[in-house]
């Protein structure tokens, strides 16, 4: 099947995308007709599934799917993808330059080569085929020499080990031109051929077991290959992750993390472990959980990590993690006190020890691992103490998550000031700032604290204070509807607002305070505030009002969403009736109009009744998405003129519907005379149809009535 497009040829394609290619990361371009967009999938997107599963044949006709679908092949270190485009009948036209194929022959459907790619593989849809694909290969080996406490002195990063490979997944840079006051989504989905498990950013080809544990707040996917050997048992992995998860109260909570065991055996690999993409992340199948530096919890961090990141806080990224790792170990008594201090106490030592955490370029021996998480960990000790256990480095964390803008080392200090002065002490709280801003702008350091010291500051659990958007908590109220919504997007129109409601809690020991706001683009529209004992939660709820089209992106505590607003759809006449087939002249008879949304969003707008084409009243009409109603309204039959029959109709922004109602007039008076039942020309045709209720539209009786007749005598026709 092949669309008709108005496309004179792939230069001229490339042309109309020229704009977009110019832009890079995501990109979404203001609306109208002709409107264009582009994403780099280096950060990829939207669905990802794993084998035998496909988001893009179900043709969302709001979003254009990429499907990759991954295959072994017979040359050892490499990997098949045949990426397949589905595309909206709004998207006229479309370029995609792959950025992990390698330099073998790619073969093309429905693409061709660009013109003026400048040696990248960059191909434009032909602007006809429905499913236009690429089939290339992609090097599967990527070596890396490793450096830090999680090296290995190996050489892998990812590897095809011939019987089994594990990967990246594709990358593409994606442009497109459409029409439409909506901006498409991009949704991106990868998957395997045959037995495998693909992801957002990894993917495994080979015989696997896959390992579920679902919790309130995140879906752990534990993947062990045939050729693995745990160390640790799955289990202990999801033990690891809630308990991290739990002490965690920092925002940036995935829906799922994939975890995938990477096998040993004679693969020498450069890490113990790496975390790419929003959520997945593998570690070597030997690494047990009981350590002071346990990885499956060190990965898992970063995925909590959502903040963006100046070099000068750089350091924070691997301090953190490694911290956490050690300090939850000791929590659940998998290491002694003896081997948490000597961990943290490595950033004491020289060269480590005298490079500046603020500038990466002086890092020498890890500095980033080691004094980096010393200086984390005793950060997080002073908080606790200066704020009496009301705050910790968590605090600090959850902050960061929520701050939309580039992070840097100043409001990384800011930040540990405002943590450190919940306590109400002010003198305190300027002392951890003024302690956190010399180790981390100078070569000072400090000491790894003792056991009396670590007591008085952790002994009991400080306040956690967490926030995560309730489930239902997104809505939207207006004229039109009043209900939960989709969250990708949130899809409203002028008028309508969103509701959001958002849980808060605090799972610590102490009381707690929190500070929430809402932002819209990046400004701060509302804010809540209030204190939590510990155990206790609460739901606050924000209301934001939407008056002009427009991509929104709107941020509450660590979570973003996407908000497309767009002027209401048309409202469609499928058909009219009367309630009687024959009328005096001068009398009156009830129109129904069936009226119709067959779009995706609410429809708005008045319907014209007009009898042998003159108006004679308006209703206005509101349809939820996919809506269907009958609006009515009585109107006078002309008495003069000699016509033995009337034509009404009504009109709506884009079609009309008519059908025709016999006029005695032998019986009538011909004037506008009160008809049989005493009614008037004054109370029929002026104010329109009120229901026994008083509300515009069809009354009870007189609905039932018209509904159930004449209307096999209603003729529709177009607007054209």
């Amino acid at each position: 099947m092949h669309r008709s497009r108005p496309v004179s040829g792939v230069r001229a394609v490339a042309a109309l995308l020229t704009v977009s290619l110019l832009l890079c990361g995501v990109v979404v371009a203001g609306g109208g007709p002709g409107v264009a967009a582009s994403t780099d999938a280096n950060v990829p997107t939207g669905a990802v599934a794993q084998s035998g599963a496909s988001a893009a044949d179900g043709g969302d006709e709001d979003a254009i799917d990429l499907r990759s679908e991954l295959s072994a092949t017979d040359e050892t270190g490499t990997v098949a993808v045949t990426t397949t485009a589905h595309l909206p009948d709004r998207v006229t036209g479309l370029e995609i330059t792959l950025l992990t194929a390698n330099d073998d022959a790619i073969e093309a459907d429905g693409f061709e080569r660009a013109d003026d790619a400048d040696g990248a593989e960059t191909w434009v849809w032909d602007g006809e085929t429905e499913r236009p694909s690429l089939a290339y290969a992609m090097d599967a080996n990527v070596s890396a020499p490793e450096s830090g406490p999680l090296a290995t002195g190996g050489t892998y990063r990812f590897v095809d080990a011939g019987e089994w490979a594990l990967v990246r997944t594709p990358r593409h840079r994606v442009a497109w031109s459409q029409t439409g006051e909506t901006q498409l989504r991009f949704d991106r989905e990868n998957v395997v051929a045959g037995e495998g498990v693909a992801s957002e950013a990894m993917a495994f080809l080979g015989p696997y077991e896959e390992y579920v544990r679902e919790t309130d707040d995140q879906r752990y996917r534990l993947i062990v290959p045939e050729a693995a050997e745990m160390e640790a048992t799955p289990d202990d992995v999801f033990g690891v992750f809630e308990g991290a998860a739990s002490a965690l109260r920092v925002g940036g909570v995935d829906d799922e993390v994939v975890a995938i065991a990477a096998p040993t055996g004679e693969v020498s690999w450069a890490v113990r472990g790496l975390q790419r993409g929003d959520a997945d992340l593998w570690v070597r199948d030997e690494e047990p959980v009981e350590t002071v530096d346990d990885v499956w919890t060190h990965e898992y961090v970063h995925t909590r990590q959502t903040y963006e990141r100046d070099p000068s806080v750089r350091w924070f990224t691997e301090a953190s993690a490694t911290y956490y790792a050690a300090l939850f170990a000791l929590d659940r008594g998998a290491i002694g006190f003896d081997d948490f201090q000597r961990t943290l106490a490595r950033g004491e030592r020289d060269p480590a020890g005298s490079s500046v955490l603020a500038d990466p370029g002086s890092w020498r021996r890890n500095a980033d691992y080691t004094k980096g998480s010393l200086v984390a960990g005793e950060i997080d000790r002073r908080i606790r103490l200066a704020s009496d256990g009301r705050a910790s480095l968590a605090t600090v964390f959850r902050d960061l998550n929520d701050d939309s803008g580039a992070l840097t080392n100043r409001a990384f200090l800011d930040t540990v000031e405002s943590a450190a002065g919940e306590g109400g002490d002010e003198e305190a709280a300027a002392a951890v700032r003024e302690a956190a801003e010399r180790w981390t702008t100078t070569t000072a350091a400090p000491e790894a604290w003792d056991r009396d010291a670590h007591a008085e500051a952790f002994g009991g659990t400080p306040a956690r204070i967490g926030y995560a958007i309730a489930d239902d908590g997104v809505r939207v109220t207006g004229e039109y509807r009043n209900g939960t919504v989709d969250r990708d997007p949130v899809r409203l129109v002028t008028g309508e607002s969103l509701a959001l409601a958002v849980d808060v809690s605090n799972t610590g020991g102490v009381e707690g305070s929190y500070d929430l706001s809402l932002s819209v683009d990046g400004g701060t529209v509302e804010a809540r505030n209030g204190t939590l004992a510990a155990g206790e939660a609460t739901t606050e709820g924000f209301d934001r009002e939407f008056a002009e089209p427009g991509e929104y992106a709107v941020r509450v505590g660590s979570e973003t969403l996407s908000v497309a607003v767009s002027d209401p759809a048309d409202v469609l006449v499928r058909d009219v009736a009367v309630d009687a087939d024959r009328v005096t002249a001068g009398g009156s008879v009830v129109v129904a109009a069936t009226v119709a949304n067959d779009a995706s969003i609410p429809a708005g707008s008045d319907v014209e009744f007009r009898v042998d084409g003159e108006p004679v009243g308006t209703e206005s009409v509101r349809l939820a998405a996919g809506g269907e109603a009958t609006v009515a309204r009585e109107v006078s039959v002309p008495g003069s003129g000699d016509a033995d029959a009337a034509t009404v109709t009504v009109v709506g922004p884009v079609d009309e519907a008519s059908t025709t109602v016999a006029v005695d007039r032998d019986a009538g008076t011909g004037d506008g005379s009160a008809d049989a039942d005493g009614a008037g020309d004054d109370e029929t045709a002026g104010e329109g149809g009120l229901t026994d209720d008083g509300a515009s539209g069809f009354g009870p009786v007189v609905a039932l009535v018209a509904l159930l007749s004449l209307v096999g005598l209603s003729v529709r026709r177009g607007s054209g």
